[in-house]
This record gives structure tokens, C-alpha cells and sequence, in this order.
């Protein structure tokens, strides 16, 4: 639900990388430069500093990192509370499990939970 251009901008400062951020999304390394530039524009403000072959965020890209960081929890946190109003299961599973129980009967029963819940 958050803007797409947040996500693609918290992932990049997250990995100090377009490279990594676009392999991280599951987009070409140009469409993730394009999205970053259109951010920029929109805040009229470098949010990286792009020398020596590396990159790091400047003190604009840290002041958007912090928001941008909040919204995307918050936009997460939303989607979970309207699921589960409308009686969907949303959010994180967490499973721990010995080696012989992980190994032999969990992929069953992720399969079928799976199933149920899509």
C-alpha cells in the first residue's frame, strides 16, 4: 500500500546498492535508479551521494530513510489490522521445529496450511 518509490528507495538505503536493491525487489537496476531519481525530484534533494563507486545516503536520504522506514511498518501494520477485520489471517508465521520434525513432517503440514490459507 505504501508508495512503491518509498519501498524501492528504504531497500536501496538498506543494502547501500542499486544493484542488490533491484536484485532484492525483483527489478532491473535502471527501473530502481528511475524510481530514486523520481524521489529525488519530488523532494528536490539528493538522497544519495553517489562518488568513488559507492554510494551513501546523504543527510536528506537519512531524514527520508527514517520516514520512509516508519510508513512502510505502518502501511504493513495497516494491512494486517483491515485483514483481520474482514476475518482474513494475515502477518508473519513463525515456525521453529528440531531437525527430524523439520525435516520430515513440517513440509507436509506447511503444505497444507498452505492450502487452507493461501
Amino acid at each position: 500500500m505504501a508508495d512503491r518509490r518509498l519501498q524501492v528507495f528504504h531497500t536501496v538505503a538498506k543494502h547501500l546498492s542499486f544493484t542488490k536493491a533491484a536484485e532484492a525487489l525483483f527489478m532491473t537496476q535502471p527501473a530502481v535508479t528511475f524510481q530514486v531519481k523520481h524521489l529525488e525530484e519530488q523532494f528536490n534533494a539528493r538522497l544519495f551521494d553517489r562518488s568513488h563507486g559507492r554510494i551513501k545516503l546523504t543527510p536528506a536520504g537519512e531524514i527520508v530513510s527514517h520516514y520512509a522506514e516508519r510508513i512502510l511498518h505502518l502501511s504493513s501494520e495497516l494491512e494486517v489490522r483491515m485483514a483481520e477485520m474482514s476475518g482474513e489471517i494475515a502477518g508473519p508465521v513463525m515456525i521453529g521445529a528440531s531437525l527430524t520434525n523439520g525435516e520430515y513432517i513440517l513440509p507436509q503440514v506447511i503444505g497444507e496450511f498452505q492450502k487452507t490459507h493461501p
